[in-house]
């Protein structure tokens, strides 16, 4: 093969590579018949809100987690001068009661995050100490990838992950590199992809890190009685898991 059959075949290949790239970040695994709850993760509020409307509708749960990012920068600055700026979690709450979900059916986590990892360890650290077994986890198309690889190590065996990527994201996995913002997904959700595989995955704990503080517990109360109880229940009682995502060929086998 000459120089010219090489550069086609390796032009052929980065446009191949390019085209995969944005599919490899899409998951979405199969809905359970019923979950414990629908989880909103905190950075989109009008795809993943509508998404978790409709699913609420449809009853694959019976209560809507928000959770909180951290303030916003500047925010205690103007609060020192009476300016009170709405949270996201607000303005996202808000959304759902007018898209019909009622107030007795959202539960807004107290802890605020700064990225997908502090996020997952919130999650999970209220799906350990309230016995939850199934959740369903909604978020932007393009994040499903990282969150879920992040979350069910954060999550642990106890609770069983079904993700589910925002229908109405605006993120085509096959032409993302046609608009600016899909680009900005791409190249964003691969560098956060590699700090996970070099570091994050590696400081990562079942229930949010709360196994020490039940082998604590355990002095001081029974088990039966622990609130950390769903974490002794991971070897005997173990989750059904989900049937296999509806990601193709090798791209199901990177998690």
């Amino acid at each position: 093969m000459g120089r010219v059959g090489v550069a086609v075949v390796g032009l052929l290949g980065v446009g191949l590579a390019g085209l995969v790239a944005g599919r490899v970040l899409v998951v979405d695994d199969p809905l359970p018949a019923r979950a414990d709850a629908i989880v909103i993760l905190a950075g989109s509020i009008a795809d993943r809100g509508l998404e978790a409307a409709d699913l609420y509708q449809r009853g694959v749960a019976p209560i809507v987690v928000v959770t909180r990012e951290a303030a916003v920068r500047g925010s205690a600055a103007l609060a020192a001068r009476g300016v009170r700026l709405p949270e996201s979690a607000e303005l996202l709450r808000g959304a759902l009661r007018r898209l019909g979900v009622p107030e007795a059916a959202l539960v807004q986590l107290r802890r605020r995050n700064r990225s997908t990892e502090s996020e997952a360890r919130t999650i999970a650290r209220w799906a350990c100490t309230h016995g939850v077994r199934r959740i369903v986890v909604v978020t932007s198309r393009a994040h499903t990838r990282r969150a879920r690889l992040i979350l069910r190590q954060t999550l642990g065996p106890s609770v069983a992950l079904s993700m589910r990527g925002a229908r109405y994201d605006r993120f085509h996995p096959w032409r993302w590199w046609r608009t600016r913002e899909g680009m900005k997904d791409v190249l964003r959700e691969y560098e956060k992809l590699a700090h996970y595989w070099l570091r994050e995955r590696w400081l990562i704990r079942p229930c949010g890190g709360l196994r020490r503080r039940q082998d604590l517990a355990a002095a001081r109360t029974s088990g039966a009685s622990s609130p950390f109880a769903c974490i002794s229940r991971t070897m005997s009682q173990p989750p059904m898991n989900f049937p296999p995502t509806n990601t193709w060929g090798m791209v199901g086998q990177l998690v």
